[in-house]
């Protein structure tokens, strides 16, 4: 059950409520989540709005961001983001065995740079102080220093919505179908 009072859109001050609405639009059919940031306008602006503006930027193609984002989601068990982030790494031609098995060694289907993007994913939310030397050379025949920390925001922000998701049992958004249908976004959260 969710801790948060619901959102009553008549509260809001007017600019919050703008921002609300433009996210609904610009982000993605997150009320839910939307809604838990909303008590805190200065937090709802700003964490979105990177999102939005990190989504328009492309640093990280969404096959990619989605692997990170699902990876990271599977390793600290968060059930809001798994159930968001699966169906989304589908839509990006992922097998639904790849996706069962992501934590996994072996993983049929994903090529070398899915699983440095996987392995980089693991480290960053379990271990990050063992993101060594080797690996990050690794991850740079890949990325560009602006894509590593893109990258590496997005993962630890995983960690950071879990967190939040769970302290205030936010209930997850059962709309991802039909993001992936009619809407502008595909990797949220």
């Amino acid at each position: 059950m969710p801790r948060l009072s619901p959102l009553d859109p008549a509260k809001l001050d007017p600019a919050t409520a703008a921002l609300f609405n433009q996210l609904l639009q610009d982000y993605g059919p997150y009320a839910n989540m939307l809604s838990a940031f909303a008590p805190r306008p200065p937090a709802l602006k700003h964490f979105f709005s990177y999102l939005v503006q990190s989504r328009e930027d492309g640093l990280i193609s969404p096959r990619h961001l989605e692997i990170a984002l699902l990876t990271a989601s599977k390793a600290h068990a968060c059930h809001y983001c798994v159930t968001l982030h699966t169906p989304k790494l589908a839509a990006h031609g992922i097998s639904q065995e790849a996706i069962d098995r992501l934590l996994e060694p072996e993983v049929p289907g994903l090529d070398e740079k899915d699983l440095v993007v996987r392995d980089y994913a693991v480290l960053v939310t379990l271990t990050p102080s063992q993101v060594s030397d080797a690996f990050y050379n690794r991850l740079q025949t890949f990325f560009n220093e602006e894509q590593i920390v893109e990258l590496t925001i997005r993962i630890a922000l995983c960690s950071f919505f879990k967190r939040f998701n769970e302290a205030l049992e936010v209930p997850h958004e059962d709309v991802v179908a039909l993001e992936l249908d009619h809407g502008p976004a595909s990797s949220a959260a």
